[in-house]
């Protein structure tokens, strides 16, 4: 089965409504470089949104977002909704994709619980170890939820403020990835161009459909609010597509960088 995605609707208006449509779910629950944990704790009682929406040609878009909680002694949980495909050019009824049984692609859309737990061992290296698990929320006729997982364990080297290198291990499974490997490799940086400007990128290793690069910047807008923009590159030998990737990072709190 392939996946079904996609809608028309007027101009201007496409990428406001993916935003809007996209934003009213929750999503990856971990603090993200662009698309890989990047080594920073959520405080205790407090949280942490970020959005995300990647950009393709042939107006097509895939969303989605990260929603933290901080529990304290290191831990944080949250919760993802991710896999949100939508394409202008098709018709109404087509205009969400969803994916509820291909696994030669990631399920679509999917909903999952995270948590993530972290072991700081100086000032300047920490490391930890997270989960997210969770099924296809919308039960399609003849098709069962099944349970899909993605698992790390990244190590953050952090020796000054908005300096990061983040590199560790990743498991998952076909529900997650699609068809390719299962385990591979994440690795990630960010540092400062000016005060108010970090250079930031990330890449995930292997041949699946999330083996790519992403590249680009996040603006300081305010000690509680990031503005990220990069260019998505695709692993070489994969079919992945390039685009454009923005993000949004809404902080419940004051940055501590």
């Amino acid at each position: 089965m392939t996946i079904n995605r996609f809608f028309s609707a007027s101009g201007s208006g496409r990428l406001l409504l993916v935003l809007l449509l996209s934003i009213r779910y929750s999503a990856q629950g971990q603090q993200n470089l662009f698309n890989i944990p990047a080594g920073d704790l959520t405080p205790q009682g407090k949280v942490f949104f970020q959005h995300q929406t990647n950009i393709y040609n042939r107006g097509y878009f895939e969303s989605k977002n990260h929603f933290v909680y901080g529990l304290g002694k290191g831990w944080e949980a949250g919760l993802n909704v991710v896999n949100l495909q939508m394409n202008f050019r098709r018709g109404r009824k087509d205009w969400l994709g969803t994916n509820p049984d291909n696994r030669s692609i990631p399920l679509a859309p999917l909903v999952k619980l995270t948590s993530q737990k972290f072991f700081f061992l100086s000032d300047r290296l920490s490391t930890s170890i997270g989960t997210q698990v969770g099924l296809n929320p919308i039960r399609f006729s003849g098709v069962s939820r099944e349970l899909t997982h993605f698992s790390y364990n990244t190590w953050a080297w952090i020796p000054r403020s908005h300096v990061k290198v983040v590199a560790g291990p990743y498991l998952s499974d076909r529900g997650t990835l699609g068809a390719g490997n299962r385990a591979g490799l994440l690795l990630g940086a960010e540092f400062p161009v000016t005060k108010k400007l970090l250079f930031m990128g990330d890449f995930i290793s292997g041949n699946n459909y999330t083996s790519a690069s992403v590249v680009g910047f996040n603006y300081l807008a305010t000690k509680r609010l990031q503005l990220c923009l990069g260019a998505l590159l695709p692993n070489p030998g994969t079919s992945n597509r390039p685009g454009l990737v923005f993000e949004l990072n809404l902080l419940g709190y004051d940055d501590p960088h």
